[in-house]
């Protein structure tokens, strides 16, 4: 006779009480396959383990067989139901929309020193400390459908929309298509996320022409077997923090963007990139404007760091941006640059060309690298070779052990140039030298050194040194 897991368990135990032998185990060649031993077999069957256990009599009382038999077909029925039950509720939650969560919270402190043509220009820019982001985001998919709603709570909407859309994916040809409020794809410092990027802020050309989230329609995908990315879309060329906008001319933007690995290791550790961006857009009230903090910025607080290079509104009805992007990550060591330029179609029938460039090098001193994304043509997050502090040991008698974790150093320089023609924007060069240390895959402190040199439209030369820090925390 062929005996259940459950029932050789249940003879077993009895037979053990009697002091008899216990039943033989089947063989391998036995329909129902081998059992596990008894222990495992007890470990496995835990709620039939604890019924036979209030069943079995002490081992010099008779035992019952009937009763255990009887006990047993209970516990076997009840088992039956929670399966099923548990069956049940995972195919319900297949039914629906999945749901995870994700956070963001970044906490800054800044110190300034400046000469005295930059104080007397731009004022004396106030020390401060501030929650540079606080975030909060759902999303998940259902069959080919996706969707993110993500919400900062240290933005100046307070909340403000980030990235809140609905798409598809493994779509015939364009592979995704979104709709909603994101970034647009233009530029690799704006597309590689704030969690991931090198510095306390991106560089200057980043808040001077790459466009922020707007609201439109994106279509994306891979190419190249998966060693390239593109992606087309058309916006609204202004939305503000809660993805509104409104105008009846062409206010407007259609934005593309390309990227190819030409080498790319196994590992991911040794790759080069590059990339290129193009947007066309309609202008906002007949008016383009430029400008750029020194790569700064005190959370939402006022008054917050000035802007040193500022175009003031330009009339224009449209203007066009196209960018350049290099990256190349050898081990530890990586190298990353962008050029990028705006030309601007004014009303007085000039074109002036706005323009800046960034080269940034970093070196993990703990032999990681930059960790790079094949999918989104962007770089993602770092994962120490061993983080500073970590459960060691039994899982249930939690010890804690040290390590060194990650640590980084980076250095970049930037360079906006907002003058041409009729337009006298003035022209920033700043020069940041940073230290990161990753704690953990998500925990890490960030220490930043900026200095700003400044050439104002009066060919006032001035300068600033800036110190920031920033505990970052995110999942």
């Amino acid at each position: 006779m062929l005996l259940s897991p459950a029932a050789h368990v249940l003879l077993t135990i009895a037979a053990l009480a009697l002091g008899a032998a216990a039943p033989p185990e089947p063989q391998a060649s036995d329909p129902a396959g081998p059992l596990l031993p008894l222990p495992a077999i007890s470990a496995e069957y835990s709620p039939v383990e604890k019924g036979l256990a209030e069943t079995l009599p002490a081992a010099s009382t008779p035992v019952d067989v009937k009763a255990l038999e009887q006990r047993l077909a209970e516990l076997e029925k009840s088992e039956s139901k929670r399966a099923t039950a548990e069956q049940e509720k995972k195919a319900a939650d297949a039914a629906k929309p999945t749901v995870k969560w994700s956070a963001e919270l970044q906490a800054d402190s800044y110190a300034f020193n400046q000469d005295a043509a930059n104080k007397a220009e731009f004022g004396d820019i106030q020390n401060g400390s501030a929650f540079r982001r606080a975030r909060i985001a759902m999303h998940g998919d259902y069959g080919p459908t996706n969707y993110r709603l993500e919400m900062d709570y240290a933005q100046s909407g307070r909340p403000s929309f980030l990235a809140v859309y609905g798409g598809l994916h493994d779509l015939p040809l364009i592979g995704h298509l979104r709709v909603g409020h994101f970034f647009e794809p233009f530029g690799l410092d704006r597309l590689t996320s704030n969690r991931y990027a090198t510095f306390m802020e991106r560089s200057a050309i980043d808040e001077a022409f790459f466009p922020a989230r707007n609201t439109g329609v994106l279509a994306m995908n891979n190419w190249a077997g998966d060693n390239g990315t593109w992606g087309f879309g058309y916006f609204r060329a202004d939305s503000d923090n809660f993805g509104d906008d409104v105008g009846d001319n062409f206010e407007n933007a259609v934005t593309g963007r390309i990227t190819a690995l030409p080498y790319y290791s196994a590992d991911g550790s040794h790759l080069l990139h590059v990339g290129a961006d193009y947007s066309f857009r309609g202008t906002n009230d007949n008016a383009a404007r430029f400008r750029a903090q020194p790569e700064a910025r005190v959370g939402a607080t006022s008054p917050n760091v000035p802007f040193f290079v500022d175009t003031g509104q330009i009339p224009a009805n449209y203007f066009q941006q196209a960018d350049f992007e290099v990256a190349w990550i050898n081990g530890p060591f990586s190298i990353q640059s962008e050029y990028v330029f705006a030309l601007v179609n004014a009303d007085d029938g000039t074109s002036p060309l706005m323009r800046g460039w960034y080269a940034q090098a970093s070196y993990f001193l703990t032999g990681e690298h930059r960790v790079y994304s094949k999918k989104t043509g962007a770089f993602t997050r770092v994962h120490p070779n061993a983080d500073f502090v970590r459960h060691t040991g039994d899982p249930e008698n939690h010890c804690v052990g040290f390590a060194t974790g990650a640590w980084q150093v980076a250095t970049r320089l930037s360079q906006l140039d907002l003058n041409d023609a009729n337009v006298h924007g003035g022209r920033q060069t700043d020069l940041t030298v940073g230290l990161n240390w990753y704690l953990t895959p998500y925990l890490r402190y960030t220490a930043n050194y900026v200095h700003a040199f400044v050439t104002d439209p009066a060919a006032v030369k001035s300068n600033a040194d800036i110190f920031g820090m920033r505990v970052g925390y995110e999942f």
